[in-house]
């Protein structure tokens, strides 16, 4: 038992300072040494490696003391803690004025944010929307994912706040086209609207005299056509034929009816339907070609 607990009344045994003793005695190197080994042996302690920024910083080490604090905004970051890594970063900021690449990492975070709250706005209306179908027919949530991949740098969801987005994309039908089908064809009066999810469309004009089929321009994932169709009630300037299979997203004018009811900004979304324009570069180019002789 004396082996054990050791003599009655004996004192317990002396420890070390602590890393904030140390701090407090301005011994940084000691206390640098012990936040090392600790961050060293677990990586993601980010309040060690917070404060052990924090020692660098007194010690004098402000390029260590930097890569520190970039490394915990960027954990915090990829954690998607995006409010506590942008915090971080303007606290960087105030004390590094003339640094430009932070001002470009908050610029990016930021993104980010924006871009988790868009990702969050599409899927779930999305899902909402393949809610009324029978379970048999519904997109799973795999594939919801990868159709966000697709429209994610698109300029309608770089345009759209989160709840817009939302309401938007639970009244879109998602759809697979096989290479060589028509989306639409020249003067049809279909009004719908297809944002690019995957695959490869282009728009096509045929001669008039010698039939000769002329490839205008074509489309990606992310661009979108039919907004003079769906907008405008305009027939279509072009045939826009599948290239590659590809996966749309359809609008149709039942769908925009129901996501411009009730909305608190039926202006920002119709614009951001029409910023692209590629229906309006389409004619122009389609007419230019059809009016040139030979």
């Amino acid at each position: 038992m004396k082996k054990l607990f050791g003599k009655p009344g004996s004192p317990a045994k002396q420890e070390g300072p602590s890393i904030e003793d140390l701090v407090v005695l301005e011994r940084y190197e000691e206390a640098i040494e012990a936040l090392e080994a600790r961050t060293k042996s677990n990586a993601r302690d980010l309040h060690s490696s917070l404060r052990l920024a924090e020692v660098y910083s007194l010690a004098g080490l402000g390029a260590k003391s930097l890569d520190r604090y970039l490394f915990v905004a960027d954990a915090y970051a990829e954690d998607g803690f995006y409010d506590k890594a942008l915090a971080l970063l303007a606290k960087l900021a105030r004390l590094n004025p003339s640094d430009e690449t932070l001002a470009a990492k908050v610029a990016w975070l930021q993104r980010l944010k924006s871009l988790e709250h868009s990702r969050a706005g599409v899927i779930t209306g999305l899902l909402s929307g393949e809610q009324e179908k029978s379970p048999l027919e519904r997109t799973s949530t795999v594939e919801v994912q990868k159709v966000w991949a697709g429209v994610a740098k698109s300029k309608l969801v770089e345009r759209l706040p989160a709840d817009q987005l939302k309401r938007l994309f639970a009244t879109v039908a998602i759809q697979d086209w096989g290479p060589g089908e028509l989306l639409a064809e020249r003067g049809s009066r279909v009004e719908r609207m297809f944002l690019i999810a995957s695959g490869v469309v282009e728009a096509l004009v045929t001669e008039p005299a010698g039939g000769r089929t002329i490839q205008i321009r074509t489309f990606g994932f992310g661009d979108l056509i039919g907004e003079g169709s769906l907008l405008e009630h305009r027939p279509w300037p072009a045939t826009y034929r599948v290239v590659e299979r590809a996966r749309v997203l359809r609008i149709d004018k039942a769908g925009l009816e129901r996501a411009l009811a009730g909305n608190p900004d039926p202006r920002g979304l119709l614009e951001a339907l029409r910023a692209q324009r590629a229906d309006r570069d389409v004619s122009a180019a389609a007419e230019k070609l059809l009016a040139s002789p030979g």
